[in-house]
């Protein structure tokens, strides 16, 4: 990612963060509107009840690999003797992150878009809060990747280094 100063890094990271915080909830106000007028593909109880079972374990899967790749990638992050590319490889891992939840939240929405089972609804939102949760701060980017005191200002500060 290119940035040219730590406030804009953060500006890009949280406007890349709303974009996938505010997509599923579009396309959930999209479909519930779309599913007044339309009748459920799913209307048998145990169906709906496979296929949110079928999303928990698809979302566990894939929130049990994201974590396992933001540990292993943070620990590498950690060694990087550059803020730079500190900042550069926490952006991707961040953007993951919350790519899995917005993925999530769409199928959630789709769900509630088969069945019209609250369900999802409440998945849906349990989604959200989560995404907002998980969201990327400076003081949060410090503690993550363990920054030396003057890094530390640098980013809490929104400070850049002294141009010689």
């Amino acid at each position: 990612m290119k940035f040219l100063s730590i406030k804009e890094y953060f500006y890009k990271l949280n406007t890349i963060g709303f974009i996938l915080l505010l997509l599923p909830l579009g396309v959930f106000i999209f479909l519930y509107y779309r599913s007044i007028d339309w009748q459920p593909w799913i209307v048998d109880q145990q169906s709906a009840f496979m296929l949110i079972g079928t999303f928990i374990i698809i979302f566990l899967v894939d929130l049990t690999i994201v974590h396992w790749v933001w540990k292993a990638k943070m620990n590498k992050l950690k060694t990087n003797i550059e803020l730079t590319r500190k900042m550069d490889g926490y952006f991707v891992l961040t953007m993951l992150k919350m790519s899995v939840y917005c993925g999530c939240s769409l199928l959630m929405a789709i769900g509630f878009f088969l069945t019209q089972d609250s369900m999802f609804t409440g998945g849906f939102i349990l989604f959200a809060i989560g995404m907002v949760f998980q969201w990327p701060s400076p003081a949060l980017f410090c503690k993550h990747l363990d920054l030396r005191s003057s890094e530390r200002e640098m980013v809490l500060q929104n400070t850049d280094m002294p141009k010689k």
